[in-house]
């Protein structure tokens, strides 16, 4: 994997120059600075839709090993020189409920309306025990709700008994949130129906581990990054709006086109965390140009954004076939991988009838058209030889039915009725290995040690 392709501009500078005197991955730090920055942005800077610019981070990684908390406290010494005022008086954690959440930040723009510099509502949410907070937010219906909208920049309202005649209402949140948890407790905490709501597809996790071991007496020396100082003051001296240029606009088209391209073929237990994705990217390259004091984002600061939100991806892509596997090493197969099983178990071609009944709730019959469209080894036709009454069927059949699938032998079943079989001793495929489609090519290959 490549840090150095996703960092870019004062923010990749200063994290690049603290690595050396922390044991935090290269990459943990990066998330925390990215989070941390842009909380201190919001409601100073937005995107020219409209849309705020808050980067939302969680590390995992196991206890200890991961050193996740060393990342954190990294990316703090980093940035206490440019924004220690805003971490001094805005972080918050503990916060599990949606009228909390509500109150909280209700609250402070109600302690601030009458102050010289005007209403200022910021909030930064760490948690650096996630797994107890949503552990305690399942008995709160609106929680996940109100965390969502918080992250669009939309209106959470909250309803009381005596303030303000009954209601708490935040017109346009200005909420950070950056939180750590292990793989094991992501197993547990992170459901599948919180996912497909579209609550964690507001987050970029990121998989850590510790990068080396320091001397006991090793004092770090992380120096001031005037750069990130002068940044934020341009920021905050009055409302800045940052836009892609020419260039950068084309080439975030062509990811959206990319981006919605992997998740056709991703299962939508692991699609639901990619939906937004592109806005992913559109965030981080915006608080890395406005590091750099400029209004305009490029297309280096897009391809850097790109590299970061990719190896998010891949981490997703980890830790959620970790979890619906138990903590195996078997990697849930992609829809055209099970398309080309059930074509291989049927000799090679199968009605649609046939493939919507083997792939159950996975596909409905215009994703499978959709997903076989897309696939080489495969052809669609309508059987014109069939007789009987009716509409003539539709037959999905293997271009090239020796093929077959990875790490697997199939016996053909008009010679034979053996089952399908592994071969002994035959390695799984690796579970994560990612080609961005951009100039530069990275390869991302996460290896997660297994719970102890």
């Amino acid at each position: 994997m490549s840090f150095e392709a996703m960092t870019y501009g004062p923010i990749g500078s200063a994290v690049d120059a603290a690595v050396p005197h922390s044991e935090a991955d290269p990459i943990g730090i990066y998330a925390a600075t990215l989070a941390l920055y842009s909380a201190a942005l919001a409601g100073h800077v937005e995107m020219d839709t409209g849309r705020p610019v808050t980067v939302w981070t969680v590390l995992a990684g196991r206890s200890a090993i991961g050193r996740k908390g060393y990342a954190l406290r990294t990316a703090r010494q980093l940035l206490d020189p440019s924004i220690g005022a805003f971490l001094g008086a805005r972080v918050v954690s503990g916060i599990s409920s949606g009228p909390s959440l509500v109150n909280h930040l209700w609250e402070l723009e109600l302690e601030t309306a009458g102050s010289e510099s005007g209403v200022d509502g910021r909030a930064l949410v760490i948690e650096e025990e996630w797994a107890s907070v949503l552990k305690r937010s399942r008995r709160c219906p609106t929680f996940s709700q109100q965390l969502r909208a918080a992250w669009d920049g939309g209106s959470i309202s909250n309803t009381t008994k005596v303030k303000n005649n009954g209601s708490q209402i935040v017109q346009r949140p200005l909420l950070g949130f950056h939180a750590h948890i292990t793989p094991g407790e992501w197993a547990t905490y992170v459901t599948a129906s919180e996912a497909l709501g579209g609550t964690f597809n507001r987050v970029l996790p990121v998989l850590v581990e510790g990068s080396k071991m320091l001397p006991y007496n090793h004092r770090p020396t992380i120096s001031e990054t005037r750069a990130l100082t002068e940044a934020y003051q341009w920021a905050t001296s009055r409302k800045r709006v940052i836009g892609f240029t020419a260039q950068a606009g084309q080439r975030f088209d062509e990811l959206r086109a990319e981006i919605e391209d992997r998740m056709i073929a991703m299962p939508e237990h692991l699609s639901c965390y990619m939906e937004r994705s592109a806005e992913q990217v559109a965030r981080v390259a915006a608080v890395l140009t406005a590091a750099e004091q400029k209004t305009r984002i490029g297309k280096t600061a897009v391809e850097a954004a790109w590299t970061f939100v990719q190896y998010s991806m891949a981490s997703v892509e980890k830790l959620v076939t970790e979890a619906a596997t138990g903590g195996s090493s078997r990697v849930v197969k992609s829809l055209p991988d099970l398309i080309r099983e059930t074509l291989h178990r049927h000799a090679g071609q199968a009605t649609s009838t046939i493939m919507l009944r083997a792939l159950g709730t996975r596909v409905t019959a215009g994703s499978l058209k959709e997903t076989v469209d897309r696939m080489d080894d495969v052809e669609v036709f309508k059987d014109t030889t069939a007789t009987g009454r009716g509409a003539k069927p539709t037959v999905y059949r293997l271009v090239r039915p020796d093929q077959q699938p990875p790490g697997e032998h199939h016996t053909h079943p008009e010679t034979s009725n053996a089952a399908t079989t592994v071969t002994a001793g035959q390695k799984e495929p690796p579970s994560l290995r990612v080609v961005p489609t951009s100039p530069t090519t990275t390869t991302f290959d996460l290896r997660l040690p297994a719970e102890g």
